[in-house]
């Protein structure tokens, strides 16, 4: 505000509030951004279908005649060993095909009524009795009363049981595996927390970590799809997937489902093993 003869003695100025608007910018490029993301995991599920149905065919072909032939040459030891390596190769090669389907798959399978405690239970008591465990101390906290969930409970274990055994490869085989389950009675959600005492997830490979055909294990030990369907399985029961890895080593992956988490039957799916 100035006077008549120039002597300013005040000012007047208009401010608008921005940040509403700038959280619906940002919610909107979140929503962009996971369209996107739920846009390319489509296209890759319906080319991975495609490839995998062409690939199939031939692999069986191949499973078959290395089959006759390792019949043909019990007496020759270094040829029967050359096809026992086609066939172990093979068979690799179906498992991921298998994998690749199974990631393909958009839907939930048969929801029924579980307790996810007793789901856990039985994963762990299969895992524990494999070599991979036997120097792993395995700890369980549970809630108690934890309410049942609905939802595909083969999908589910599918996804537990990659968990357990990437933890274990992760701990080189030896360490704690740690699993608690809490229930969230205002959101009515169950989260399951799964814990190892390995090296964690180096920070420059967290952000790919659930992406498809990633892995951080070593050639030929992981096919980079076990996450990502893992990841899948649990957002189509209306969950999320996610992972801590607190400074001083190990990682965290957290589980949080609905307990309501798929209330309507859909095709049932094939489910196959994993490894990430």
């Amino acid at each position: 505000i100035v006077k008549v003869d120039g002597e300013e003695i005040g000012s007047v100025g208009i401010f608008t509030d921005m940040r509403e608007t700038l959280k619906m910018r940002q919610d909107l490029e979140d929503a962009h951004l996971q369209l996107v993301q739920s846009e390319k995991v489509a296209s890759v599920g319906r080319m991975a279908a495609g490839v995998a149905h062409e690939i199939n065919n031939p692999l069986a072909g191949v499973l078959i005649y290395s089959g006759l032939l390792k019949e043909n040459l019990l007496d020759q030891p270094e040829l029967l060993s050359d096809v026992e390596q086609i066939i172990e190769q093979t068979l690799r090669c179906k498992k991921i095909v298998a994998e690749l389907l199974e990631f393909s798959r958009q839907s939930v399978g048969k929801a029924t009524s579980f307790s996810l405690e007793e789901l856990i239970n039985k994963c762990l008591s299969l895992l524990t009795k494999q070599a991979t465990f036997h120097d792993i101390l395995v700890t369980k906290d549970m809630e108690a009363s934890l309410p049942l969930i609905v939802g595909d409970m083969g999908q589910l274990q599918q996804v537990f049981t990659n968990l357990f055994i990437n933890a274990a490869d992760a701990m080189g085989s030896k360490g704690k595996l740690t699993v608690k389950t809490g229930f969230d009675s205002a959101n009515s959600r169950v989260a399951v927390r799964i814990s190892d005492t390995g090296p964690g997830i180096p920070v420059a490979l967290q952000d790919k970590i659930f992406d498809i055909f990633y892995t951080t294990k070593p050639v030929g030990k992981g096919t980079g799809l076990g996450l990502s369907i893992s990841q899948n399985i649990v957002n189509l029961h209306g969950g999320t997937l996610r992972f801590e890895c607190p400074e001083g080593g190990g990682t965290t992956f957290i589980m949080e489902l609905p307990i309501d988490a798929a209330e309507t039957p859909c095709e049932e799916p094939v489910f196959v093993g994993m490894d990430a």
